[in-house]
């Protein structure tokens, strides 16, 4: 899926050029960005958080009232606590009938409006949140209360990714592709072999097939 980075403190019009924004671990939030990105999703844009967001201010001190702070209305979520997990464990996560997992922390979370997507399913928070979705206005936010594997990922952000439009490409593991319009009109495709080794990609971007070395860069 093409995307961009850009800054926490951009204005609204920016944001609304984009169908998702993705913030994840947005621990300091700085004035007036809580207010934009509700505005944001209240004009149908998708905002994608979690873990450790909202929890310092702009002078990287700790907020008052709860966490995940200026965002908690937006998300719809109080989060109670934070668990550490051990560098080499993982908590069991169930989402969509599979069992995935999570890492580095747990939040605990108490939903303040938000629905629950996904479950911890184990330790002593086993059946309660670990991912939700809140309708505002006209857009939604997810929330993500652990470090997801590839496959928790997936079966979490897939859905709303495909539910909000956002252009996405099928392409191999290890191959990126990313694609901008110049100021004529002009669509540039550029793939990227990011594997150590080659890739041949059948049926590339609904083509021909390709074949890339290692590490190899393309630009269509």
């Amino acid at each position: 899926m093409p995307v961009d980075m850009v800054e926490s403190t951009v204005d609204l019009a920016t944001l609304k050029q984009y169908r998702a924004v993705v913030a994840p671990t947005l621990i300091m939030v700085k004035p007036g960005v809580a207010q934009t990105l509700t505005q944001y999703v209240r004009e149908g844009g998708t905002l994608i958080t979690g873990y450790m967001s909202g929890i310092h201010n702009e002078f990287d001190l700790v907020v008052e009232g709860g966490y995940p702070g200026p965002l908690r209305e937006l998300c719809g979520v109080w989060v109670e606590e934070i668990d550490a997990i051990a560098p080499d464990a993982h908590i069991d996560v169930e989402v969509g009938g599979r069992t995935v997992h999570g890492s580095i922390v747990a939040s605990i979370i108490e939903p303040e409006g938000a629905q629950t997507i996904a479950t911890y399913g184990g330790d002593f928070y086993a059946g309660t949140p670990a991912a939700t979705v809140h309708t505002v206005g006209e857009g939604r936010v997810v929330f993500i209360g652990t470090a997801l594997d590839a496959e928790g990922m997936s079966a979490v952000i897939d859905p709303v990714i495909d539910a909000c439009g956002a252009e996405t490409v099928d392409s191999p593991e290890g191959v990126e592709v990313m694609r901008r319009t110049a100021d004529d009109g002009t669509l540039f495709t550029t793939v990227i072999n990011t594997a150590g080794r080659p890739v041949h990609w059948r049926h590339a971007l609904g083509g021909e097939d390709l074949d890339l070395a290692p590490f190899e860069t393309r630009i269509m």
